[in-house]
């Protein structure tokens, strides 16, 4: 797994590539956490380049969600390819997630909260 973080205003967005698996999960998990300990409760998984996720994966995503909800943030899911966009259609997980089509329509909708 590829994983980048790039910064849009207030919002931290991570970049996936490959799989968000069993594997590379601790990774993604690492990274993420140790932004949200640093304050950042505004993030968007962009998954333009992620070509699978398992039932880890999209725990990982959950725990992600359930943190930063905590305090008071969000969790917004981008470009997602039609082979993830159907796992999280099979698990209901749209319904949880604010899925998006792209990063900048995801960071107008955090702005639209405020």
């Amino acid at each position: 797994m590829n994983i980048e973080v790039k910064q849009l205003g207030n919002v931290q967005v991570i970049e996936c590539g490959g799989s968000l698996d069993a594997d590379t999960v601790s990774g993604f998990k690492k990274i993420a956490y140790d932004l949200v300990s640093g304050g950042s409760t505004q993030f968007i998984i962009d998954c333009t380049d992620l070509n699978f996720i398992d039932s880890m994966g999209l725990g990982v995503l959950i725990s992600l969600l359930r943190r930063v909800r905590q305090r008071d943030g969000d969790v917004k899911v981008v470009s997602l390819s039609d082979d993830v966009k159907t796992i999280f259609e099979i698990t209901r997980l749209h319904r949880l997630f604010d899925v998006c089509s792209d990063s900048e329509t995801a960071v107008k909708r955090f702005d639209e909260i405020k």
